[in-house]
């Protein structure tokens, strides 16, 4: 729908339309705060989960995309410095097939279904799961690629005020506030504030120049700066049915504004154009006690963001973009539903839901405006686990969802799709098996199914993209003499069917949408973590091996399948940290290789490794208050050869800019010092 709002951005997403199912092993540890200091892990047999919060972190986190970066199985593509266009992968996924919650609220959806991570906000005492492959059907419609859910600050934590401040490298200015109060068994409020502003105007080189020259040629990318702030309120409301019957209201609301500088590709510059957005999100939840098993839980949430594009009108003619637009997205909707046991050693939670969305075009100067879109999506949803023999844990999820999309260019569709899986946990000795199967889907998004106006032809008729995935892993945690480790491994497998893929029409070449792709998805993930004598090491790595169904390469007189493009073959994340009193030292490591940059798959992104360091101090006789210095790009990597096409027999090589994509660079060295103040409770 938002085509000029980076239509070189998302291009490698929407139009691909290539799945992603798989599921891996249980997440990060995270430490518990008894005395003992045993890693606590829940159980994996309704999924694979991964989770990340800001204190736990080794790394300072500045924006959403760097909290989930170092997860295993997720890939986070950025276009440019932080701050800048970012999207998430999940196990090889698109990231239109990733679907995103904040406190409950989808924010991904027809309208808009690749998320920008670099808009999501943080506050103190945030944090994310990731839903690698199968999320509960209770928490809404599913997707083809995983589930990010970003949780805000509980009014119902432990009383605490954090401040965090940052400066450094092009500009950034960084602030978040977080805050929770209250009565133990009354109100208790958690709010946050958060802001940032940078310029990001970064060198890089310049690949058409340096071959000309015969030498290095740097250039500065410009209009890539942003200015964001955020405010959240939560509040938690005690309900009383009686002496003995206490529930609870819980009211969620956030509120966030963005201007973002849209600098366009490294050859293909826009040097006036800017996005401006706005979100509005509001949460109502409501828990009673429905027996003695069991609680009663309803839920209400609405959302609306406003999307305006502005560029010189000059430039928009030159790049064939609007002058000016003005969008809105709306949506809401509500769930009711049980949870509870209704026997010994068994959950069960029931749960019907519904919801609406909206996408109304505004004004557009310079291009005509996309046609607007409606949804309506109803389901039902059933998630069950059994304990037996009080090791075998058992579990089964499973939805019921109707869709049905109408817009002023098409024909009313509405489709019906069950999606569901089922797992198993075993423990084996110190070692816990887990495996999941099942099935996945993603309904067609606005712009596939209706097109853009000219930019994109649309096909009311799409089916939902589907895909059946099977995992198994296992971990396992020990602690010998004064060292704690703990280790995760699995593999998965997709194949997914109806793929909904962007190909060119008629003679103007229109990319039209249309169910023809198909692909499988194999891999595997690890993660590793010890610690002892104040050292704390953390590794994950995550490799994939994909085959795009829809192309073929013929080579020997055979068909081989080429790799789907935009996704890694490898990504490895590792840090090492030491901390001694007041001082904690941190090195850290990131490879990403393989990364095919067409459908075909003869053009290999770069492999590229980049090093960070950090160094960090909690301030003598000022309790809660600690310094922390941290260096991204180390060694200021900004260049890669890239071996082109031979040319008489001789291979040539370029110096092209490092990045997730060619013509998107990435900064070289960033330099960040932080101020971090806690008072009340340290978790």
């Amino acid at each position: 729908m938002l085509a000029t709002v980076g239509a070189t951005a998302r291009a490698d997403d929407a139009p691909t339309g290539v799945p992603a199912r798989g599921d891996v092993a249980p997440s990060a540890p995270a430490p518990d705060e008894g005395a003992d200091e045993v890693w606590v892990r829940g159980r994996q047999a309704g999924g694979f989960v991964s989770r990340a919060s800001i204190a736990d972190s080794p790394r300072e986190i500045t924006d959403a995309a760097s909290l989930v970066e170092p997860l295993p199985g997720v890939h986070v593509r950025r276009l440019g410095a932080d701050d800048s266009f970012a999207s998430m992968s999940i196990r090889g996924s698109s990231s239109s097939q990733v679907a995103v919650f904040l406190a409950g609220v989808p924010l991904s959806g027809g309208a808009d279904p690749t998320l920008d991570l670099a808009t999501l906000p943080l506050w103190p005492g945030a944090q994310a799961r990731v839903h690698r492959t199968f999320a509960p059907g209770a928490l809404g419609r599913g997707s083809l690629g995983g589930t990010l859910v970003l949780d805000p600050p509980s009014p119902r934590a432990p009383p605490r005020t954090e401040v965090w401040a940052a400066a450094g490298s092009f500009g950034a200015r960084r602030v978040r506030i977080g805050d929770v109060r209250g009565d133990a068994d009354g109100v208790r409020v958690a709010t946050g504030v958060s802001a940032s502003r940078s310029d990001d105007d970064f060198s890089f080189v310049d690949p058409a120049a340096s071959i000309a020259a015969g030498r290095e040629v740097f250039a500065t990318r410009r209009n890539a700066g942003h200015a964001a702030a955020a405010g959240l309120a939560s509040v938690g409301l005690p309900v009383r049915l009686g002496p003995k019957s206490r529930g609870a209201l819980t009211m969620t609301t956030l509120a966030q504004t963005r201007q973002q500088e849209l600098p366009g590709s490294a050859r293909f510059t826009t040097a006036h154009q800017r996005l401006d957005s706005s979100r509005l999100v509001s949460a109502l939840e409501l828990t009673l006690p429905a027996s003695r098993r069991g609680v009663f839980v309803a839920r209400a949430w609405g959302r609306r963001e406003g999307l305006s594009v502005h560029d010189d009108p000059r430039s928009a003619r030159g790049t064939f973009t609007p002058a000016s637009t003005d969008d809105a997205i709306l949506a809401a909707g509500g769930s009711t539903g049980w949870r509870g046991s209704l026997l010994e050693e068994t959950t069960l939670e029931v749960r019907l839901d519904g919801s609406g969305e909206r996408f109304a075009p505004g004004t557009w100067v310079g291009a005509v405006a996309p046609p607007g879109a409606r949804r309506a999506n109803a389901g039902v949803a059933i998630d069950a686990t059994a304990l037996l023999g009080r090791r075998v844990t058992l579990a089964a999820s499973a939805r019921g969802d109707t869709w049905i999309d109408t817009s002023v260019v098409g024909p009313t569709r509405s489709e019906q799709r069950p999606t569901g899986h089922v797992g198993i946990e075993l423990p084996v000795g110190p070692v816990v098996a887990a495996s999941h199967a099942g099935f996945v889907a993603r309904p067609p998004s606005f712009v596939e199914r209706y097109g853009n106006r000219g930019a994109f032809l649309g096909e009311p008729s799409l089916r939902p993209e589907s895909a059946f995935t099977v995992d198994a892993g296992a971990r396992a945690s020990r602690r010998v003499g004064p060292v704690r480790l703990h280790a995760e491994a699995a593999g998965f497998a997709t194949w997914a069917e109806d793929l909904i893929t962007f190909v060119y029409v008629g003679a103007q070449r229109q990319a039209k949408a249309t169910n023809i792709g198909r692909a499988r998805v194999f891999g595997v993930e690890a993660l590793a973590r010890a610690s002892a004598f104040g050292f704390d090491a953390r590794v994950t790595h995550t490799a994939l091996a994909t085959a795009n169904g829809s192309e073929c390469d013929y080579v020997a007189g055979r068909c081989e399948r080429p790799p789907l493009f935009g996704r890694p073959a490898h990504d490895f994340v590792a840090d090492l940290a030491w901390e001694r009193g007041p001082l904690r030292l941190r090195y850290g490591i990131d490879v990403v290789s393989g990364i095919r940059a067409d459908r075909e798959g003869s053009i290999v992104v770069p492999a590229r490794a980049l090093h960070g360091a950090s160094v960090r101090l909690a301030v003598p006789k000022a309790p809660g208050l600690s310094l922390t210095l941290d260096v991204r790009n180390l060694f200021d990597l900004r260049v890669a050869d890239y071996a082109g096409v031979p040319i008489g027999g001789v291979a040539q090589t370029y110096k092209v800019p490092i990045g997730d994509a060619f013509d998107y660079p990435l900064p070289g060295r960033r330099v960040l010092l932080s101020v971090r103040w806690t008072t009340g409770d340290p978790r």
